[in-house]
């Protein structure tokens, strides 16, 4: 069979997918991998399309595709993912569409309900190669046993199955068809591609705006070796940049200052990046210290607030001053800072409000803010379903700019808010002159966000007076 994978259609809330462009979708060069052979994959890369949409419809004519799949962790993209499978199926009557990934997992019937054929549920390795055996008419079950899918009903319910048994070994899965993913440009060498890996699945945390724990279950790490194996692969193919893709890097310790010695030992001289809990940078300096010799030069960093009280109401097991700590030691090795915060959260007064810009501006070199959303699958989101506290269930609302739960406070003055401590980042001066260089690492970061956040507003903008360009 032909096989389409695909992200969502580019629309105006994925703003870290247009600023962090060196994140490709992973995730579907490894379905890719595990389905071909014996199946012909194709990936298209939607979100890069922009104002082209109907260039997968184009894809999918051209290559003749028998299937087109979905990736949709973000909710507030389910609605055009299924307005875009019932658009397929009515151009192409005989193409099956299915849908993966955190949103659909946690809402598969919804899905099912609009017009997709099949949802996979949580891990999609081994499910997805079966389910394209039960399509293609070689495997030897029918969609009642295969674990970990929903579908339809010959009376058209949907059907949820079991879900399927974690992964406990990656060694045996072949390694993820980066060959299939189009070019993302390195932040530290330009002119060279970049790529992600992942060695992690899962976190042990539990944040409660978060959906990774819920998501992936239990965290399992990858042995080292066959993350040495996969990252001499990747030198190989002529990456000079690679993205750890885990919930969070550095979980372990110890395994990870073993993993930045051999790196070290094997000349692998490749530079990396990810998530790193603050933490971790502040309690192991010793840590960041190898890892910065190893190739690291970025991280993200939810520092997320500078309450007390917030930080307890948030389950962040952090500190304020572990977070200035942190700063600290990955200031003074020059890894770049990336700090993410939230906005809104219950508990967080105004002069909490004041210090996630003056104090989160100090410590990153990229000042990120999100609004105190509830994702769906978070326990933030199943606790204020529970005691009725959103007033809407619009899955475009739940786009991380939005004020969305009832807590008395007005949710217009929260949002404009919110939008001046963005200004506060985006008009200061140094930050600007950053924006304006756009020659070092640190200041392509800069320049993509303040793209980014062109595009949020102008787009938002223009839909406010029902002009939908994306």
């Amino acid at each position: 069979m032909r096989v389409i994978l695909s992200t969502a259609p580019a629309r105006y809330w994925q703003t870290t997918n247009f600023m962090l462009t060196n994140f490709p979708p992973l995730g579907l060069a490894i379905c890719a991998a595990a389905i071909s052979p014996p199946h012909q994959v194709k990936i298209v890369e939607n979100a890069k399309y922009r104002f082209r949409s109907h260039d997968l419809f184009r894809q999918v004519r051209d290559f003749g595709a028998d299937v087109v799949a979905f990736t949709n962790n973000f909710y507030p993209d389910s609605l055009i993912i299924q307005q875009t499978c019932r658009e397929l199926k009515e151009a192409f009557p005989k193409l099956v569409t299915v849908v993966g990934g955190q949103a659909p997992s946690f809402l598969p019937e919804e899905y099912i309900e609009e017009g997709v054929d099949f949802v996979v549920l949580y891990e999609a390795e081994e499910t997805f190669a079966e389910l394209m055996a039960h399509l293609d008419g070689t495997g030897d079950k029918d969609a009642s046993q295969i674990l970990g899918i929903a579908w339809r009903g010959p009376d058209g319910e949907a059907i949820v199955n079991p879900r399927r048994p974690l992964l406990q070994d990656f060694d045996h899965l072949k390694m993820p068809r980066r060959d299939l993913l189009p070019h993302y440009p390195s932040f530290t060498n330009p002119g060279y591609p970049s790529t992600a890996i992942e060695t992690v699945r899962g976190c042990p945390y539990h944040c409660k705006f978060c959906t990774r724990p819920t998501f992936w279950g239990k965290h399992r790490d990858y042995t080292r070796e066959r993350i040495l194996e996969e990252l001499a692969v990747i030198k190989r193919q002529g990456f000079k940049e690679v993205m750890f893709t885990d919930d969070m890097m550095a979980t372990d310790h110890a395994g990870m200052y073993a993993l930045c010695e051999e790196m070290i030992r094997r000349n692998l001289q490749i530079n990396f990046g990810g998530a790193l809990r603050a933490d971790t940078a502040a309690k192991h300096p010793e840590l960041v210290k190898i890892m910065r010799r190893a190739g690291l030069f970025f991280v993200n960093v939810g520092f997320e607030s500078y309450s007390r009280k917030a930080l307890k109401d948030m389950n962040k097991a952090s500190t304020i001053d572990i977070n200035r700590k942190a700063a600290e030691n990955l200031r003074r090795e020059g890894v770049l800072i990336l700090g993410s915060h939230v906005y809104g959260a219950p508990g967080q007064t105004d002069e909490d409000l004041n210090l996630i810009t003056r104090d989160g501006m100090e410590h990153c070199d990229f000042f990120r803010m999100n609004m105190y959303t509830p994702q769906v699958g978070s326990a933030l989101f199943y606790e204020m379903t529970r005691d009725g506290r959103m007033p809407s269930r619009n899955p475009e609302m739940f786009n991380q700019f939005e004020y969305l739960f009832d807590d008395g406070k007005d949710p217009q003055d929260m949002k404009w808010g919110f939008v001046k401590k963005q200004l506060q980042y985006y008009l200061d001066p140094g930050t600007l002159k950053h924006a304006y260089r756009n020659k070092t690492a640190k200041e392509r970061v800069i320049r993509r966000a303040y793209v980014s956040a062109a595009m949020f507003t102008g787009y938002r903008s223009l839909r406010k007076v029902g002009i939908e360009i994306m």
